[in-house]
């Protein structure tokens, strides 16, 4: 099994101890590279050491786990949450945690948590590789499919049915032209070095666009493009000049 480096924050000493001691007994492949009682200093220790998992508590001094999280965002590692409280389950998982685990620490609940962290791990690891090739091969062909990573495995989408994609964290949702939706768990500027730069242009931090699909651009600082779809998408002003010169140069091909 893959070896994973982790980092626990947590402000009792003495649940650092027993979660490293259940680990090793446990899920020997965890290697706890550090631990932290403050979450200011555990903040410092994930940007330095970049660890693949976190195990994080929520209340703690100065700052909690949620707000640590924030800090870092898009955040690049699997999280998971150890606490005393329940109640803070469904915040948790908006934040993408892999598992949440209530103390006093239950062993099975740990294994399935680590094992579900590990599995996306190993997806991560396997996705990386892939994309790493596909980068290679973008620049010396133009495929007219690209793989979207699901739940599932890996799906197939033609390039040109892509009208938009969407950043939401650590996850990218793809909209097609058949008003199908699919959210894929990696960052959209991966997708931004695969997509054809002659028909997606980034107008916005959170927006790709396919130039294809556009129906009508309003003016406005950045402005405001309105897809075929019906949908209005911003034009971030720092990117509206690099947008209409792509724009103006995507139209003159076409003719």
């Amino acid at each position: 099994m893959t070896t994973i480096h982790c980092i626990i924050i947590d402000d009792e000493e003495k649940n650092i101890k027993l979660l490293q001691q259940m680990l090793g007994m446990h899920c020997a492949h965890v290697q706890v590279a550090a631990t932290s009682a403050d979450a200011r200093e555990g903040l410092t220790l994930i940007e330095t050491l970049r660890p693949q998992l976190v195990f994080l508590d929520v209340e703690m001094p100065h700052m909690n786990g949620f707000d640590l999280l924030k800090k870092l965002e898009p955040v690049s590692f699997e999280v998971i949450f150890v606490t005393a409280y329940s109640h803070y389950a469904v915040e948790a998982f908006e934040h993408h945690a892999t598992g949440y685990i209530t103390k006093p620490i239950n062993t099975d609940k740990l294994i399935s948590a680590v094992q579900a962290a590990t599995k996306r791990i190993e997806e991560k690891t396997i996705n990386r590789n892939l994309f790493s090739l596909l980068e290679q091969n973008t620049k010396q062909a133009a495929p007219d499919k690209i793989p979207l990573s699901t739940a599932n495995g890996l799906l197939f989408v033609k390039i040109a049915e892509i009208m938009y994609c969407e950043s939401s964290g650590n996850y990218t949702h793809f909209y097609l032209c058949n008003d199908k939706k699919i959210i894929v768990s990696r960052q959209l500027g991966e997708y931004e070095k695969l997509l054809p730069e002659h028909n997606f242009t980034r107008i916005h931090d959170k927006y790709i666009i396919n130039l294809s699909y556009i129906k009508e651009y309003i003016k406005g600082s950045g402005g405001d493009v309105i897809l075929e779809n019906g949908k209005e998408i911003p034009v971030a002003t720092r990117r509206k000049e690099d947008f209409l010169a792509r724009f103006e140069k995507w139209i003159r091909r076409k003719a």
